[in-house]
């Protein structure tokens, strides 16, 4: 093809049509020119529909990511709930009546029992570390999955001072009652299946002991609020995720 164009203005030269000659290689330069436009424009219209499937397969990894990580945070949360009430109804139940031994060891075997949220974040940290991040478009997705470990971090904290405390103070919380009578009321069919573990029996006198010590009383309430500390992170980290959730179904091809 540039063989033939050469040929067209050597001959134009030669019959002296300098004027065609000049006319017919500005033209043969416009239409160099349009060609590499078009072939640029082609070429960014194959990277954008690469980024595009690129973008599609990172919001599909993020979405796996984010479902499993609210199925776990909301089966913990689940459980501190129930920690959290078996927590506030030992330190409700009535000093002056007499005290039902089986139901302190239930309570206590409960609020002992917590969950610790283990966040999946292998794609969240590959996305960010790689720069996948501005492979998505949308502004405000990439704005929370840059807060997400921020976010986290809260959550973390709180659930690491429960987790000393109780660590520091176990002797305090277990006062008087052997921590295998509270233990037994649980399910602990995963590994009591070949050693069975009986109950200590102690006079209920223990027991009473148990509800009106100032000391295990104080313990147990600090016990409380740090678990009521965790259960509010879990609130907020469950709806983080559901809106980092909402953005990438806006934003994923179905």
């Amino acid at each position: 093809m540039i063989k033939f164009f050469r040929r067209i203005r050597q001959n134009l030269l030669l019959e002296n049509k300098t004027g065609k000659y000049l006319k017919y290689a500005l033209g043969e330069i416009v239409l160099v020119v349009i060609g590499i436009l078009i072939a640029l424009q082609i070429n960014n219209w194959n990277n954008t529909q690469q980024n595009l499937k690129k973008e599609q397969e990172v919001l599909k990894n993020l979405k796996a990511e984010v479902l499993q990580n609210l199925e776990e945070i909301k089966r913990d949360h689940e459980f501190n709930v129930e920690c959290l009430d078996a927590c506030y109804t030992l330190l409700e139940i009535d000093k002056a009546k007499s005290v039902n031994p089986h139901k302190i060891d239930s309570l206590m075997g409960t609020a002992l029992d917590y969950a610790t949220f283990d966040a999946r974040l292998g794609v969240v940290n590959d996305v960010i570390s790689s720069g996948k991040l501005e492979l998505i478009k949308n502004e405000d997705l990439r704005l929370l999955l840059n807060q997400w470990t921020g976010e986290l971090g809260d959550y973390v904290e709180d659930a690491m001072v429960r987790r000393n405390f109780i660590s520091n103070n176990y002797a305090i919380l277990t006062r008087y009652i052997p921590v295998r009578n509270g233990d037994k009321t649980q399910d602990r069919s995963d590994y009591q299946k070949t050693y069975k573990i009986k109950p200590i029996k102690v006079d209920i006198s223990n027991y009473q002991k148990f509800i009106n010590d100032t000391e295990v009383d104080n313990a147990w309430y600090s016990h409380y609020i740090n678990q009521s500390f965790v259960t509010i992170n879990e609130e907020e980290v469950e709806r983080f995720l559901l809106k980092i959730l909402d953005l990438i179904d806006k934003n994923i091809d179905d």
